[in-house]
């Protein structure tokens, strides 16, 4: 019998993720954070899940929802962080004490968390034996429709995943590819974490939009009206100073066609696929609603400076990268480069690019490696 499988997080994708398992017969325990719980109280009551939209639908009945990361943490396989960039360090925390060697951490969408994951198990718990894997992106679009009852909208017909280090992608990824279909092996978690296309749409197509953004007060739909030529040009500039940041570290991006960067739905209509009309579903997407939304508050902090600073380890220029940062941080009045997430919070500031590259491949009798 399969072990039972944590969700931690219970917003969109931790409500879909839960649902979705556990209507496939897997032994599901959602975790919550006590001061977050309230907001989910129907499903503590009923443990109970609706899952609606597109794939497999009905009410999942969960093993356990709880605020007890030992809990819900106990005897499982599996422990996947499904949670904003900005919350993993507060599930981190909670999940820290419990986790035991052998298990598997997923961290949904990384943003670099599995590097961050790694340097704080090896400064708190250095002796733990924790197999640790970044992923590109979730495995769906979702929507909550409200607590307790989830919409799946898209899916990723793709998932870039790699373990830390990458050489333990043959006995971790096909585990993980057995609940996700979707998994493929995304080279190392660098690669994985800068394929993700959130922070390479979303902070250029709201900030070159910025002042739609407020003389409308958030009546925005960025997927419909801001993604235009000359924004689709920018889009795919960062694309490509992303890829040349993924190469020094020995890996390549999830490749998109020119096409792709050419639609409204720029690079997200290649990542996720809906029935029927998968441009128009991405476009019913409303927002960003202002200049505090989480694509530029989260995609351009956790995303954007990290591979800025990768890059310039690396003795590269990202000046569009770099641009979109300054810009950021000037219309939100947030200096992103102190915020964000930095190859220090990362524990990679004092090593090379060849000891970085070798924590996230994998090499043999080195000092530098987990």
């Amino acid at each position: 019998m399969d072990k039972p499988i944590a969700v931690l997080g219970g917003g969109h994708g931790g409500h879909c993720m839960a649902a979705e398992l556990a209507l496939q017969g897997h032994a599901v325990r959602l975790f919550e954070l006590p001061e977050f719980a309230g907001r989910m109280q129907a499903v503590f009551d009923s443990r109970k899940i609706k899952l609606s939209g597109i794939g497999i639908q009905g009410w999942a009945g969960l093993e356990q929802v709880t605020t007890q990361a030992a809990e819900a943490l106990q005897g499982v396989e599996f422990v996947h962080f499904v949670v904003p960039a900005f919350a993993q360090e507060a599930f981190f925390d909670a999940a820290l004490p419990h986790l035991r060697d052998g298990q598997t951490a997923v961290v949904w969408a990384g943003d670099f968390g599995s590097l961050r994951l790694s340097h704080r198990v090896r400064t708190m718990r250095p002796r733990l034996r924790l197999n640790i894997v970044e992923t590109h992106t979730l495995p769906y679009g979702t929507r909550l429709v409200e607590p307790g009852h989830v919409a799946l909208l898209l899916t990723a017909p793709v998932v870039l995943a790699s373990a830390l280090p990458a050489a333990r992608n043959p006995e971790v990824i096909p585990a993980l590819s057995a609940y996700f279909p979707c998994v493929k092996p995304g080279g190392n978690a660098i690669a994985a974490a800068l394929s993700n296309p959130n922070p390479m749409v979303h902070p250029p197509g709201s900030l070159l939009n910025v002042g739609r953004i407020q003389y409308t007060n958030g009546e925005f739909w960025m997927y419909r009206e801001g993604i235009t030529e000359a924004v689709a040009r920018v889009i795919r500039a960062i694309y490509e100073e992303l890829a040349q940041v993924a190469k020094a570290y020995q890996s390549e991006l999830l490749p998109f066609q020119d096409g792709d960067f050419r639609t409204t739905a720029s690079i997200m209509g290649a990542s996720f696929v809906a029935p029927f009309d998968t441009i128009g579903a991405i476009a019913a997407v409303k927002g960003p609603t202002s200049i505090h939304h989480r694509y530029i508050t989260e995609d351009l902090p956790y995303g954007l400076v990290p591979a800025s600073q990768l890059a310039r380890k690396a003795g590269l220029s990202t000046p569009l990268v770099d641009s979109i940062v300054h810009l950021g941080s000037s219309v939100c009045g947030v200096d992103f480069w102190k915020s964000g997430r930095t190859l220090e919070t990362l524990g990679l500031a004092g090593l090379s690019v060849e000891e970085i590259t070798c924590l996230v491949l994998g090499c043999d009798a080195s000092p530098c490696c987990p």
